[in-house]
């Protein structure tokens, strides 16, 4: 399973650079492993180049080749041999028979479906301590049956079904279906996910991507040391934000390459944190910021992050509250990265899914919210942390009065949940 994590937070951040570049002036907040789920899924059933053309930009062709390091993993462990051979290089370096590359093929699938159903269901295990809601489903045009076999895989990894709808008869009411679906998983909080532009009679298959995370801090901010205080999104701008103020122990670093501090904030039981990746105030935070970004990947935030790297410090924080709901039409972006072929009607290859051979994947949209404040009333606590201050004379000063970029992870796996840009709170 950690290299389907790897291959995780490897797509984590290749998507996150896309994304963030296009408008340096605005705030993000995504959950790629949702991404990652939800083409698991569409990857159960495509085939040729529809199918490599994910496996290349989901990094997913780097499981078997990593799979080798996990002798103890029952996934890697149940297929044997046959998945020596089971990456994308394996596939083109050696002719095979049909009745081999079918095999192949569904090893490979077997291999990615029994990695993720693993991971989902460690992210379920511990719910009880944090709102994870993530919505991914898809909705076909009934004139498309759906092979059994897929059908099966889909239920059995991915902890979800495939719909059919009426697309061509009745397209209103198969929006506000799907919508309706996805409001109901996220809290109520995702509303409109596919607006009436988005979803037409010509729509065959659509991909719903939709997340909604809320959690309570470990250590809770105290309501009363919340004050109006001033975040700098320029050198020559600056908007007044609700900033929420505590002193304690946090597990803080810096990092000299990047000028900026790395600070840990857990959630309630540890099985969450958020990172947060500030850089150092200066004339152009948005440059800075910007170069933050381009630096970062799968090795270096764990290292980065590393309990060497990250000791345990007396802090001081002062971190600004936020909302955030963002939606992105990835149709574009994702034929950018190089999935291009599940898009044309000419080219899509999904018969693993449906022998039709006009199936192609129609429109896919990512929505999420994130909801950041105290969590919660005045602790009990707070008269403990005001005897604090007194027996210990200095602190750390974390202040994240300008843009930072910030990423929750799920500790006992590392994987990264979601991964944000705050430009202006």
């Amino acid at each position: 399973m950690d290299s389907l994590i790897a291959a995780n937070s490897k797509f984590c951040f290749d998507f996150f650079l896309k994304i963030s570049k296009d408008d340096i002036h605005k705030n993000i907040f995504v959950c790629p492993l949702s991404l990652s789920a939800a083409f698991g899924m569409v990857r159960l059933g495509a085939r040729g180049d529809s199918a490599h053309q994910i496996d290349e930009v989901l990094h997913f062709s780097e499981l078997s080749t990593n799979g080798s390091q996990e002798p103890n993993d029952p996934c890697s462990k149940s297929r044997g041999d046959a998945l020596s051979d089971s990456s994308l290089e394996g596939q083109k370096q050696a002719p095979a028979s049909q009745e081999g590359q079918a095999s192949r093929l569904h090893n490979e699938n077997e291999l990615l479906g029994c990695y993720f159903g693993k991971l989902l269901s460690r992210l379920d295990r511990a719910k009880t301590y944090y709102t994870l809601s993530m919505a991914n489903r898809l909705y076909g045009e009934q004139g498309f049956p759906i092979c059994p076999e897929y059908f099966d895989g889909v239920i059995k990894f991915y902890h979800t079904t495939v719909e059919s709808v009426d697309f061509r008869g009745d397209t209103e009411k198969s929006r506000q279906e799907i919508n309706f679906w996805v409001e109901s998983q996220c809290q109520g909080k995702i509303k409109e996910l596919f607006s009436k532009e988005a979803i037409d009679d010509s729509t065959v298959l659509v991909l719903v991507n939709a997340v909604y995370f809320k959690a309570k801090w470990e250590k809770e901010f105290d309501c009363e040391n919340t004050v109006d205080a001033p975040f700098s999104l320029s050198e020559n701008e600056k908007k007044m934000v609700k900033m929420m103020n505590q002193k304690g122990k946090f597990r803080i670093g810096f990092i000299e390459e990047l000028q900026a501090q790395i600070l840990e904030m857990k959630y309630t039981m540890g099985k969450l944190s958020m990172l947060v990746l500030l850089p150092s105030c200066s004339n152009d935070n948005v440059k800075s910021l910007q170069e933050l970004e381009k630096k970062i990947s799968h090795e270096k935030i764990m290292s980065w992050s590393s309990s060497e790297n990250m000791p345990e410090e007396s802090v001081a924080i002062s971190f600004p509250q936020f909302i955030m709901e963002d939606s992105y039409d990835l149709n574009s972006i994702l034929q950018d990265m190089g999935i291009k072929d599940i898009f044309d009607e000419t080219k899509a290859d999904l018969s693993g899914m449906s022998k039709s051979p006009n199936l192609y994947l129609s429109k896919i949209i990512h929505k999420s919210f994130v909801e950041v404040d105290e969590m919660g009333t005045e602790a009990a606590a707070a008269s403990g942390a005001v005897t604090a201050e007194k027996a210990i004379p200095s602190w750390v000063e974390f202040n994240a009065n300008h843009p930072f970029l910030f990423f929750i992870r799920h500790n006992p796996t590392n994987t990264i949940l979601f991964c944000g840009r705050v430009y202006s709170p």
